[in-house]
């Protein structure tokens, strides 16, 4: 007997999926910037600027927002067809405006004049943190 997959679960991954994914590519930009500067005690100051500020946006700031769609997820009522659109659910109307006001802030940053090793330190510590936040949504059960 095959176990059914819920549009739920596939929902919640696909959720994480989009994090995980907008942070190894934000990540990867931002390690490109930094690497603009060359090897030395600076990149390696960069990255490791990087690196804490992420771990920390993504401990007690990004997991307490990925917590909220896990825990608004179970007030969602699921159906089949949600199999692939049950995201959107998750996500919302404030999440997906979210979305854009970080987009729209992404734009502003890469048109602005900050010199890009420094724009890449803001790059890799957001995607450090939403790849750290992202392991909520592929756990089977979500303790607070």
């Amino acid at each position: 007997m095959t176990k059914k997959i819920s549009s739920k679960k596939v929902s919640l991954v696909l959720v994480g999926l989009i994090w995980l994914l907008v942070g190894v590519g934000l990540g990867i930009r931002g390690i490109n910037w930094i690497m603009e500067l060359g090897i030395g005690p600076k990149t390696i100051g960069f990255l490791s600027l990087s690196v804490i500020f992420g771990l920390l946006k993504g401990k007690y700031i990004l997991k307490k927002v990925a917590m909220k769609y896990w825990k608004r997820s179970e007030s969602i009522q699921f159906k089949e067809i949600d199999i692939l659109s049950g995201w959107i659910k998750i996500l919302g109307i404030r999440g997906f405006i979210f979305i854009g006001i970080m987009i729209a802030i992404g734009i502003l940053l890469r048109n602005s004049n900050i010199d890009r090793p420094i724009l890449g330190v803001v790059y890799l510590a957001v995607g450090f943190a939403l790849v750290y936040a992202s392991k909520i949504f592929f756990e089977e059960k979500r303790n607070p």
